[in-house]
Protein backbone atom coordinates (compact mmCIF):
# COMPACT_ATOMS: atom_id res chain seq x y z
CA UNK A 1 0.00 0.00 0.00
CA UNK A 2 1.42 3.62 -0.54
CA UNK A 3 0.44 7.06 0.71
CA UNK A 4 -1.60 8.89 -2.03
CA UNK A 5 -2.28 12.87 -1.18
CA UNK A 6 -5.70 13.72 -0.48
CA UNK A 7 -5.77 16.37 -3.13
CA UNK A 8 -4.90 13.71 -5.98
CA UNK A 9 -7.62 11.35 -4.84
CA UNK A 10 -10.26 14.61 -5.32
CA UNK A 11 -8.62 15.11 -8.53
CA UNK A 12 -7.84 12.18 -10.01
CA UNK A 13 -9.59 9.29 -8.56
CA UNK A 14 -11.28 7.44 -11.60
CA UNK A 15 -14.52 6.84 -9.61
CA UNK A 16 -14.75 9.93 -7.93
CA UNK A 17 -12.05 12.25 -8.63
CA UNK A 18 -13.09 16.08 -10.43
CA UNK A 19 -11.14 15.76 -13.97
CA UNK A 20 -12.15 11.52 -14.91
CA UNK A 21 -15.60 12.95 -13.83
CA UNK A 22 -15.60 15.86 -16.16
CA UNK A 23 -14.22 13.63 -18.70
CA UNK A 24 -17.26 11.18 -18.87
CA UNK A 25 -20.04 14.22 -18.49
CA UNK A 26 -18.18 15.72 -21.73
CA UNK A 27 -19.04 12.37 -23.73
CA UNK A 28 -22.37 11.64 -22.36
CA UNK A 29 -25.89 12.83 -24.00
CA UNK A 30 -25.92 16.19 -22.27
CA UNK A 31 -22.77 17.41 -24.30
CA UNK A 32 -22.76 15.47 -27.57
CA UNK A 33 -23.76 18.18 -29.58
CA UNK A 34 -20.70 20.42 -28.25
CA UNK A 35 -17.20 19.56 -29.16
CA UNK A 36 -14.79 20.91 -25.81
CA UNK A 37 -11.30 20.14 -24.55
CA UNK A 38 -10.23 21.06 -21.07
CA UNK A 39 -7.30 21.38 -19.18
CA UNK A 40 -6.56 23.37 -15.58
CA UNK A 41 -4.35 24.62 -13.13
CA UNK A 42 -4.68 24.49 -9.28
CA UNK A 43 -2.99 27.59 -7.04
CA UNK A 44 -2.92 27.42 -3.24
CA UNK A 45 -5.33 29.98 -1.92
CA UNK A 46 -4.65 28.90 1.72
CA UNK A 47 -3.83 26.67 4.38
CA UNK A 48 -5.01 27.49 8.09
CA UNK A 49 -6.18 25.06 11.07
CA UNK A 50 -10.46 25.42 11.59
CA UNK A 51 -11.37 24.57 14.99
CA UNK A 52 -14.87 23.14 15.85
CA UNK A 53 -16.86 22.12 18.91
CA UNK A 54 -14.50 18.96 19.01
CA UNK A 55 -11.40 19.45 17.78
CA UNK A 56 -9.32 21.22 15.38
CA UNK A 57 -8.40 20.34 11.95
CA UNK A 58 -5.96 21.52 9.27
CA UNK A 59 -7.93 22.59 6.60
CA UNK A 60 -6.72 23.59 2.73
CA UNK A 61 -8.31 25.63 0.32
CA UNK A 62 -7.32 25.55 -2.98
CA UNK A 63 -8.25 28.07 -6.12
CA UNK A 64 -9.05 25.39 -8.68
CA UNK A 65 -8.85 27.37 -11.91
CA UNK A 66 -10.66 24.89 -14.99
CA UNK A 67 -9.79 26.32 -18.76
CA UNK A 68 -11.84 24.84 -21.70
CA UNK A 69 -12.21 25.23 -25.23
CA UNK A 70 -15.24 24.79 -27.22
CA UNK A 71 -15.66 25.47 -30.99
CA UNK A 72 -18.20 26.06 -33.24
CA UNK A 73 -19.61 25.80 -36.93
CA UNK A 74 -17.90 28.43 -38.94
CA UNK A 75 -21.53 28.89 -40.64
CA UNK A 76 -22.99 29.13 -37.33
CA UNK A 77 -24.34 33.45 -36.99
CA UNK A 78 -22.44 34.91 -34.05
CA UNK A 79 -25.25 35.42 -31.49
CA UNK A 80 -26.12 31.88 -31.77
CA UNK A 81 -22.80 30.72 -31.12
CA UNK A 82 -22.67 32.94 -27.66
CA UNK A 83 -26.09 31.04 -27.12
CA UNK A 84 -24.82 27.47 -27.64
CA UNK A 85 -20.91 28.56 -25.63
CA UNK A 86 -23.47 30.42 -22.77
CA UNK A 87 -25.14 26.77 -22.77
CA UNK A 88 -22.15 24.49 -22.77
CA UNK A 89 -20.93 26.92 -19.75
CA UNK A 90 -24.37 26.52 -17.97
CA UNK A 91 -24.29 22.37 -18.23
CA UNK A 92 -20.70 22.41 -17.01
CA UNK A 93 -21.67 24.69 -13.62
CA UNK A 94 -24.38 22.32 -12.82
CA UNK A 95 -21.76 19.03 -13.03
CA UNK A 96 -19.39 20.71 -10.71
CA UNK A 97 -21.57 21.32 -8.46
CA UNK A 98 -23.18 18.28 -8.45
CA UNK A 99 -19.74 16.45 -7.91
CA UNK A 100 -19.15 18.28 -5.31
CA UNK A 101 -22.29 17.54 -3.43
CA UNK A 102 -21.72 14.04 -3.90
CA UNK A 103 -17.73 14.07 -2.91
CA UNK A 104 -17.57 12.89 0.82
CA UNK A 105 -13.34 13.93 0.51
CA UNK A 106 -14.31 17.93 0.28
CA UNK A 107 -14.84 19.55 3.85
CA UNK A 108 -18.03 21.91 1.85
CA UNK A 109 -19.36 21.48 -1.50
CA UNK A 110 -18.40 24.30 -3.83
CA UNK A 111 -20.82 27.09 -3.06
CA UNK A 112 -19.62 28.89 -6.64
CA UNK A 113 -18.18 29.16 -10.04
CA UNK A 114 -16.51 32.30 -11.18
CA UNK A 115 -15.32 32.40 -14.59
CA UNK A 116 -15.36 33.97 -17.97
CA UNK A 117 -16.33 33.91 -21.48
CA UNK A 118 -14.33 35.15 -24.21
CA UNK A 119 -15.88 36.57 -27.62
CA UNK A 120 -15.41 34.30 -30.02
CA UNK A 121 -12.18 34.10 -31.87
CA UNK A 122 -9.35 31.58 -33.46
CA UNK A 123 -8.73 28.78 -30.77
CA UNK A 124 -6.20 25.97 -30.78
CA UNK A 125 -8.20 22.42 -31.19
CA UNK A 126 -6.77 19.19 -31.30
CA UNK A 127 -3.26 20.64 -33.72
CA UNK A 128 -5.16 23.17 -35.87
CA UNK A 129 -7.28 26.46 -35.30
CA UNK A 130 -10.98 26.32 -35.47
CA UNK A 131 -14.04 29.37 -34.51
CA UNK A 132 -15.09 29.35 -31.13
CA UNK A 133 -14.65 30.28 -27.37
CA UNK A 134 -12.40 29.96 -24.18
CA UNK A 135 -14.18 29.43 -21.27
CA UNK A 136 -12.31 29.86 -17.58
CA UNK A 137 -14.33 28.11 -14.43
CA UNK A 138 -12.71 28.83 -11.16
CA UNK A 139 -14.24 27.64 -7.56
CA UNK A 140 -12.85 26.78 -4.44
CA UNK A 141 -11.62 23.20 -3.39
CA UNK A 142 -11.65 22.71 0.80
CA UNK A 143 -10.73 19.46 2.16
CA UNK A 144 -8.61 18.08 5.01
CA UNK A 145 -4.44 18.17 4.44
CA UNK A 146 -4.31 14.34 4.72
CA UNK A 147 -3.62 11.23 2.70
CA UNK A 148 -5.20 7.94 1.98
CA UNK A 149 -4.14 4.39 1.24
CA UNK A 150 -4.39 3.10 -2.20
CA UNK A 151 -3.00 0.19 -3.90
CA UNK A 152 -0.11 0.20 -6.18
CA UNK A 153 -2.20 -0.33 -9.15
CA UNK A 154 -4.91 2.22 -8.45
CA UNK A 155 -1.89 4.13 -8.38
CA UNK A 156 -1.04 3.28 -11.45
CA UNK A 157 -4.21 3.78 -13.49
CA UNK A 158 -4.27 7.66 -11.62
CA UNK A 159 -1.24 8.76 -13.30
CA UNK A 160 -0.81 8.48 -16.87
CA UNK A 161 -3.89 11.13 -17.89
CA UNK A 162 -3.42 14.17 -16.33
CA UNK A 163 0.05 13.90 -15.13
CA UNK A 164 2.99 16.64 -16.48
CA UNK A 165 5.66 15.51 -18.00
CA UNK A 166 9.13 17.12 -19.00
CA UNK A 167 10.85 17.36 -22.44
CA UNK A 168 13.59 14.44 -22.20
CA UNK A 169 11.69 12.55 -19.32
CA UNK A 170 10.87 8.53 -20.11
CA UNK A 171 7.83 8.09 -21.74
CA UNK A 172 5.49 6.23 -19.13
CA UNK A 173 3.02 5.44 -21.58
CA UNK A 174 2.70 5.12 -25.77
CA UNK A 175 0.25 7.84 -27.02
CA UNK A 176 -0.35 10.75 -28.31
CA UNK A 177 0.80 13.81 -25.81
CA UNK A 178 -0.19 17.20 -25.90
CA UNK A 179 1.99 20.28 -25.36
CA UNK A 180 1.33 22.32 -22.69
CA UNK A 181 2.69 26.11 -22.09
CA UNK A 182 4.04 27.54 -19.01
CA UNK A 183 0.88 28.68 -17.51
CA UNK A 184 -0.69 25.22 -17.64
CA UNK A 185 -2.54 25.32 -20.00
CA UNK A 186 -3.19 23.34 -23.30
CA UNK A 187 -1.62 24.42 -26.71
CA UNK A 188 -3.33 22.40 -29.22
CA UNK A 189 -0.21 20.81 -30.50
CA UNK A 190 0.19 16.91 -30.00
CA UNK A 191 3.30 14.69 -30.35
CA UNK A 192 3.42 10.72 -31.00
CA UNK A 193 5.78 9.19 -27.61
CA UNK A 194 6.30 5.60 -27.26
CA UNK A 195 6.94 4.05 -24.13
CA UNK A 196 10.66 3.98 -22.55
CA UNK A 197 11.72 7.11 -25.17
CA UNK A 198 12.42 10.74 -23.65
CA UNK A 199 9.54 13.34 -24.69
CA UNK A 200 11.10 15.84 -27.53
CA UNK A 201 12.30 19.13 -26.48
CA UNK A 202 10.00 21.99 -26.74
CA UNK A 203 10.27 24.98 -28.68
CA UNK A 204 10.44 27.48 -24.92
CA UNK A 205 11.16 27.06 -21.58
CA UNK A 206 8.97 25.80 -19.13
CA UNK A 207 6.69 23.68 -21.36
CA UNK A 208 5.81 20.00 -20.33
CA UNK A 209 3.38 16.92 -22.27
CA UNK A 210 0.61 15.63 -20.98
CA UNK A 211 -1.20 12.22 -22.04
CA UNK A 212 -4.56 12.86 -23.72
CA UNK A 213 -5.31 9.47 -26.24
CA UNK A 214 -3.01 6.81 -24.80
CA UNK A 215 -2.66 3.69 -27.30
CA UNK A 216 -4.42 0.70 -26.63
CA UNK A 217 -3.06 -2.76 -27.23
CA UNK A 218 -4.58 -5.77 -27.76
CA UNK A 219 -4.28 -9.02 -25.17
CA UNK A 220 -2.56 -11.68 -26.99
CA UNK A 221 -5.21 -14.73 -27.68
CA UNK A 222 -4.34 -17.82 -25.39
Amino acid sequence: MIQIPMIRQILLDTKTGLLPYLSQQLQTQSFSHFKAQFGFHVNEYCTEVASNDNSSQIQTKLLFTLKLSIVVDSQTPSDEAMLHALEFQELLDAQIIRWSQDNEKLLKPISEVKGALSQMSEIPFHGGYLPGFEITRQFSLIYSASTTQLSQSTEQTLEPQFSLHRPGERTPQSGQYELINSDGEGTGLEVTSISGHPFPPTSEPDQSYRLVDPTLHKKPNR
